[in-house]
């Protein structure tokens, strides 16, 4: 009986045995494949995600270079600043995150609610709650020891200046990019490296260890630019003042050194402060750089261009007798007017009293391929590229899409569209005896540690003969000096330069009561040092009588801070009475001197009126300076030297103030 039972028992223990052994075995298979399949297969895995709880990632921004004048004052800059960044998809508690952190940086609550819920709706890991932190509420946000909320450093864009050059230096948007100038179109150069730095965190998610992935943080360039400060400054008051005194809604002015190509001052109006951002999209009109992205009929600041051609392309000269008729004439099926009657004129004064009947024949004469050519050599219809975006190429058509009238139109600077630094270009060439030199705004650029680079620019380019720039600048000398440009007359200094009315033409109104009006001009005339064209647009005047004084005053400061000789003296002598030109007493015949000495005995008091000119034994190109000069309309009849001429030397002359007289040879 007990034998039995032993043998019974014997073999259930050693079964159960075998059950635990197998169990263990199973077990401990189990355990070993999921150590495996831990230690293994998903070992990257779950190092990554247990990295990701003892360390996180942030952004380093790189400081942005400077942007400097070309006397290394600073016009933008960058200081280190925190930012304060959320994960929106971490937060358990959006009310209380709200509440907290809108305290904390005195930011509307409201505002906070609807950015935190737009970005967890979006699925967005980083949200800037605060661009540019106080240390005080940095510290207040660092006391919380939110695992959602993170610090991170940047920089902040301060323009020192303020509007100065604020147009041409444009501003960055909210994620610190440019949005517009140079900012924009050196974006690359100024924003420098960003780097990623591991933070490593406790079990409080306390950083206490930090270290860069890929190196630190590599700063942006620093930019020299051609901008001289005061010459600058200069320029943006001169356009203010004018702008505001004649309720003029916009303008620009260009500084160009005539040598170098360099843009010594850009201003344009409207005008903005670069450290306040855009909060309307009305703002954005304020923020156009309206010297290179606004074009523009010009008018008559083109005719340098036609004479210029004439010069080249035809026989015509400076003292060429042009016909310029009445103040209207019917030419190629239209009608072309003039503010005067100026009967004929040497070419010279048909430019310096922009006789819009002279330059349409010099126009005629040249031909349209050949002004279009000339048009196209003085850089109209392409990009000046001077590195600043938005830059308009404005206007000019091919001659195959010229209309049979286009020639008179084009010649007078109609049917075409430019931008001031077009124009302060093509004044360039004329004041660069017929070189062209490219204008540019970038001086040079330093990386961080390295010496400045020097801007690469261009070969200059001969566009017009030197004798032709030359001849051009004594007839845009007279502009000033006798025609429509008198109020750009500089003190101490000779100047040349175009006065410019374009009629401003509005779709389905066409030709409007209001002009673009364009001066363009250099100094000294000899030698010329600078270029400056200014423009004012939608006004209601005429160039001479607004653009040149605008000119006159900052043609004057340039020249001084730039410390440029005087050419002639300050105070002009006082008139003195001359004999009139051509003159000789041996070719007075004896009727003549009998009416001279006549009149000669008459009270000058009783005379009402100017008197006719002495213009006998003068050549033609003499008679007609000398009464161009004078305001007087001549009838030229033959060719040779005057021999008569009706009314008589020291006739009073009647309101239409007209001579005839006749040449021989």
């Amino acid at each position: 009986m007990d034998s039995n039972l032993e043998t019974t028992a014997e073999p259930q223990s050693h079964k159960r045995l075998i059950i635990v052994t197998w169990c263990t075995l199973v077990w401990g298979l189990i355990i070993f494949g999921r150590l495996v399949q831990l230690q293994v297969v998903e070992h990257e895995n779950l190092a990554n995600r247990a990295k990701a709880q003892q360390t996180k990632e942030l952004s380093v921004a790189a400081m942005r270079g400077q942007i400097l004048t070309r006397g290394m004052g600073k016009l933008a800059m960058s200081v280190p600043v925190d930012s304060i960044h959320v994960t929106p998809l971490k937060i358990p508690d959006v009310d209380f995150a709200v509440s907290l952190l809108s305290t904390a940086l005195d930011l509307d609550p409201q505002d906070v609610e609807r950015r935190i819920m737009i970005a967890r709706r979006d699925g967005r890991g980083d949200l800037r709650l605060k661009e540019h932190a106080t240390l005080e509420q940095v510290d207040r946000v660092r006391s919380f020891r939110l695992d959602y909320v993170s610090i991170q450093g940047t920089g902040r864009r301060i323009y020192p200046k303020q509007s100065l050059a604020a147009n041409l230096l444009g501003s960055l948007n909210g994620d610190g990019q440019g949005e517009g100038g140079l900012e924009l179109s050196l974006n690359e150069d100024l924003a420098g490296l960003d780097a990623k730095v591991l933070v490593e965190r406790d079990s409080r998610s306390r950083g206490y260890g930090r270290k860069y992935r890929d190196g630190a943080p590599t700063a942006g360039a620093n930019v020299r630019l051609t901008i001289d400060e005061g010459i600058q400054f200069s320029a943006e008051n001169a356009l203010r003042e004018a702008l505001h005194e004649g309720n003029i809604p916009f303008g620009s002015l260009v500084v160009l050194h005539v040598k170098t190509g360099e843009i010594l001052a850009m201003a344009s109006w409207p005008t903005f402060d670069p450290n306040v951002r855009v909060q309307e999209k009305g703002e954005i009109a304020s923020r156009v750089n309206n010297a290179v992205s606004v074009p523009f009929e010009p008018g008559s600041v083109c005719k340098v261009v036609t004479m210029t051609a004439a010069l080249e392309t035809t026989n015509l000269r400076s003292e060429t007798p042009i016909p310029c008729g009445g103040r209207v004439m019917w030419i190629l099926g239209r009608d072309i007017h003039d503010e005067h009657a100026y009967g004929v004129l040497p070419m010279e004064m048909v430019l310096a009293k922009s006789s819009n009947l002279g330059s349409v024949y010099v126009g005629m004469r040249v031909g349209k391929e050949n002004l279009y050519d000339y048009m196209r050599r003085f850089g109209f219809g392409t990009e000046v590229a001077a590195g600043l975006p938005g830059e308009s190429a404005g206007v000019l058509y091919p001659v195959r899409k010229w209309q049979p009238d286009s020639i008179a139109s084009v010649a007078i600077g109609h049917e075409m569209m430019t931008t001031t630094l077009q124009l302060a270009q093509a004044a360039g060439i004329i004041a660069n005896n017929g070189v062209w030199v490219k204008p540019h705004v970038v001086l040079e650029r330093q990386e961080p540690g390295q010496a400045p680079e020097k801007e690469p620019v261009p070969p200059p380019e001969q566009r017009i003969k030197p004798e032709t720039a030359i001849k051009m600048r004594r007839m845009m000398e007279q502009v000033v000096l006798e025609g429509t440009g008198k109020a750009a007359k500089l003190k101490g200094y000779t100047s040349g330069g175009k006065t410019g009315t374009g009629k401003i033409f509005e779709v389905g109104k066409g030709y409007q009561r209001l002009y673009n009006s364009t001066f363009m001009g250099f100094a000294p005339v000899s030698s010329p040092e600078v270029v400056v064209v200014v423009t004012l647009n939608r006004t209601s005047k005429l160039a001479g009588g607004v653009a040149g004084p605008v000119f006159r005053k900052v043609a004057q400061d340039a020249l001084r801070i730039l410390g440029v000789q005087r050419d002639i003296p300050d105070a002009e002598p006082a008139p003195t009475a001359e004999p009139a030109l051509g003159a000789g007493a041996g070719e007075e015949d004896e009727e003549q001197e009998e009416r001279e000495m006549n009149l000669a005995q008459v009270d000058p008091n009783l005379v009402a009126g100017p008197k006719a000119p002495n213009f006998k034994g003068m050549t033609l190109r003499a008679v007609l300076q000398q009464s161009a000069a004078a305001g007087l309309r001549v009838e030229a009849v033959g060719s040779g030297i005057a021999k008569r001429q009706e009314p008589p030397a020291g006739a009073v002359l009647d309101a239409t103030r007209r001579i005839r007289v006749v040449f021989s040879r």
